[in-house]
Parts: C-alpha cells; structure tokens; sequence
C-alpha cells in the first residue's frame, strides 16, 4: 500500500491507482443517485479489500441504508478502519473518516458532521465528506446549514469541474431550504442543464416551485427531464412524489392515487426508506383533502411491523408510526411507542430529538385515529416551532402542520384552528387546501361572509 493522488488531488491509501480511480466512481456514482453504488463498493472490495477509504464508504452506505440489519454492517467496517488507523497505516483525512464513521456508528450525528465539515475545510475536493455531511444536515432539519455547508465549498467547484453539476444541485437544496427560492431554482436549473440525470439537481428544483406554489411549471419541468431521472435508483420515487404533490394542489386526486399506485406506492418493501416515507406520508394528506386511500394503509403497516426496531432517524420512525396507526393493531403502535420511550432515553443525536419532538409526535398521530383529537392538538401546538429537527424538508414536514389543523378543527378548537389557518394562507396564498379549510373555520366562528369569500378563494384557484 502506498499514497496515491487522485485527479483533484486528494491522497489514498491504495495498491494501485485503477483502484482510487474506481473510488472516485463510486463518489460520482452517490452523487448521481446510481442504482449500481452496492455492486461499484464490491467490486472494489473484491480486488482492493485492504483500501481504508473503500472500507469506510461500505461503512457509510450500510449507515445511509438505515437498518437495524445494516448498522453491523457499518459497525464492522468501521473497527476495520479503527484498527487500520491505530497502527499508523492512514493518511490524515483517512484517519478523520474513520473517526467521523465511529462517530456516527455510537449515534453521534452532530459530532460526524462536525468532523466531515473539518474534512471539507481543509479539503474541499472531497466530495464524500461534502455529501456526507449534507445528508446529516438535512436529517437535522436545518436549512441554514444545509446551505452554508455547501457554500464554504462552492469555490474548489468551478465551471470546468466534473463535480461542479452535482454540487450547484447541493447548493441549491440549501437555498431552498433556507428560503431563498428563486436563487435555488437558478443554481438547480444551472445543475440540470449540466447534468439532466441529475436527480438531486431536480428535485431541488421542484422543491423551488412547491415552496413558490408553481404546480403547473413544476409538473412541466418534471416531466421534461424525466426520461433523464427515470433511471437513478429508487430516489426516482421521491421525484414521483413531488409530481403527486403538485397534482394534489391542484386537487387532482384521482391522479395522485393512479401515480401512487403507478410508481412511488409500489415499492415500499424495497428497503429504502424514503419509498415508505413517500407512500404514507401522500397517503394522509389525501385523506386531509377528503380522498378515501382503500385499503392501501395496509401494505405500509406490513412493513412498518418489519422496522420497529431499526434506530438511526426519527423522521423514518415517524412515518412507521403514521403506517401503524393509520391500519389498526393496538399491539404494534404500542411496541413502537415502547421503543420510541426507550431511544428518547439514549444520549444519542437522534435520541435527544425523539425526546423533543418525536415521541409527542408519534402520540399524537396514534391520538387522531383514535379520534382524540383534543389530546392531539395539545400534543403537537406547544412543539410546532421546534419540529424541524425531526429531519426532512419543509415541503415534508408541512404534513405535521396540516395534521395540526385538523387536529383543532376536530376537536371544536374554533379560533387556535382559525389563527392557524390564517398563518397558512398568508404563506401559502396559492393553495387550494388551506383556503377551503380556512372557509371552514370561518363559518365555524360566524364569519360568514369572510368564509364565502375564502371558498371562492379555493375555487378559483382550484379552476386556475
């Protein structure tokens, strides 16, 4: 084993140079959401087992993967490259892999990311700590930092870089995130244009036109780049999703359930989580806009009952718990509930967060099937401002802000769920849903006239 530069000048530690080369593949290949990441870890593995840095990315997918069977997965790799890094056979960013991986392997997400953004700082070439540290960032829930994480890198990522595609997509997620919508729909249409497969890319641009209230122009961008982000891996679902919600604004709901059950509903055993987060999270919102799903609850709760255990992010857990409530069986929300208690308990980053946030949560969702819908509000009301460090963007997060509302409309809750309604439509001026549910609450608290003209609000929107 020797040192070993590769093309932006970052050393490894590697037998050969063809095997920092397939490295450097595999980092395009996470960036572009590939479908063929596990077989390019392998395939490195298999003929350079003894290369930290490909031992460490195994590490790092297996945790990405987000399983209970996984996490020994990423536990092995990382003693691996522990041991590698205690005999003096790593190069200094390789040492900090190894600890930000440990870091992470005890639950420490805070403490990994501070580690990947110290490998950034000094190496901003390393486009695995840059999207490592991304990914955690949005599992905090933090626009800002997803933002900034990307900018301190933005200037090793020129016009002429391989990278520089995928990293304009970062940054615009991050622009989106933290509100500053028509940069981010400039820095992701720069990142599409460079790289139309792009999935990221996309999908910070059809974050951009949700937060703007642009369905129409979303559903016209998505469809024509589809043929392009058709072929990543099950990220695709997600960008599916995306088009359910723009068609949901328009309440076009009938083509919300043919998609769901077309493309992003159907795979939701895949073992990727986000599948399962798609499926049950538009599966409530059209029930809040009055859609009878069927029995389709059910296929979600089956899997769900597999993943009670699995303890790497609440937001996951949560759309576990939605799946549980939302199909029956006192038994399995109970044992989730349990094991929720239990991890609130632990000193991990994510432990901390359930704590806050996730357990009253998970509460209140089991609260509103019940039909407890005053336990529910007073669940959820007083932690409203503290939700986003559940993880997940505010496009995903403004399900527990709809589910509120309809938590204080249920339980007669007339003027909290008026104010409420009032806040929505003032920041979402263009959607159908909060206008016809803020006609509601005015006619519920006398306002008769306010309440008509509120509905012809969601009308004309709605035949826009």
């Amino acid at each position: 084993m020797r040192q070993i530069e590769n093309a932006f000048g970052l050393q490894f530690t590697a037998a050969e140079p063809e095997h920092v080369a397939a490295f450097d593949d595999i980092v395009r290949a996470f960036l572009g959401f590939r479908p063929d990441i596990g077989d390019k870890v392998k395939a490195l593995l298999a003929v350079a087992p003894e290369m930290p840095m490909a031992i460490a990315a195994r590490g790092y997918f297996a945790k990405m993967v987000g399983t209970s069977e996984t996490g020994p997965v990423a536990h092995a790799a990382s003693e691996r490259v522990a041991a590698m890094a205690k005999a003096g056979r790593l190069n200094p960013r390789e040492i900090a892999h190894a600890r930000a991986l440990a870091l992470w392997c005890a639950g420490d997400m805070e403490g990994a990311t501070a580690v990947w953004e110290a490998i950034v700082a000094e190496t901003p070439q390393d486009a695995l700590a840059l999207r490592l540290a991304h990914f955690t960032h949005f599992y905090s829930g933090d626009g800002r930092r997803i933002r900034d994480g990307v900018a301190r890198a933005l200037p090793a990522y020129g016009p002429e870089h391989p990278l520089y595609g995928f990293v304009q997509g970062m940054y615009a997620f991050g622009l989106e995130e933290s509100g500053d919508y028509a940069r981010a729909e400039r820095h992701g249409k720069i990142a599409v244009g460079r790289n139309p497969a792009d999935a990221w890319s996309v999908h910070a641009v059809a974050h951009a036109f949700e937060m703007t209230g642009r369905p129409e122009e979303g559903l016209a961008f998505a469809a024509s780049v589809e043929p392009h982000w058709s072929t990543v891996n099950n990220f695709r679902n997600h960008l599916h999703w995306h088009r359910g919600l723009y068609l949901l604004e328009r309440g076009r709901t009938d083509e919300v359930l043919a998609l769901y059950d077309s493309d992003f509903g159907r795979d939701v055993d895949s073992g990727f989580y986000l599948d399962m987060l798609n499926a049950a999270s538009m599966l409530w919102r059209l029930e809040l806009h009055g859609t009878d799903v069927g029995d389709r609850w059910q296929a979600l709760a089956d899997v769900a009952k597999k993943r009670m255990a699995d303890e790497e992010l609440i937001f996951v857990s949560l759309h576990y718990m939605m799946a549980l409530v939302s199909a029956g069986g006192d038994a399995d929300i109970d044992g989730l509930l349990a094991h929720l208690e239990a991890w609130a308990a632990k000193p991990t980053t994510q432990g901390q967060v359930v704590a806050d946030t996730g357990l009253a949560l998970a509460r209140a969702f089991r609260d509103m099937r019940r039909g407890r819908h005053a336990e529910a509000f007073r669940a959820i009301e007083p932690i409203r401002y503290d939700i986003d460090p559940v993880g997940g963007s505010h496009a995903q997060r403004d399900l527990f802000h709809m589910m509120l509302i309809d938590a204080a409309q249920k339980s007669g809750a007339d003027a909290e769920a008026l104010s409420l309604l009032a806040e929505r439509v003032a920041m979402k001026p263009s959607s159908p849903w909060g206008w016809q549910r803020y006609a509601q609450s005015l006619e519920a608290t006398g306002a008769g006239e306010a309440a008509r003209e509120a509905g012809l609000r969601a009308d004309r929107l709605l035949a826009h």
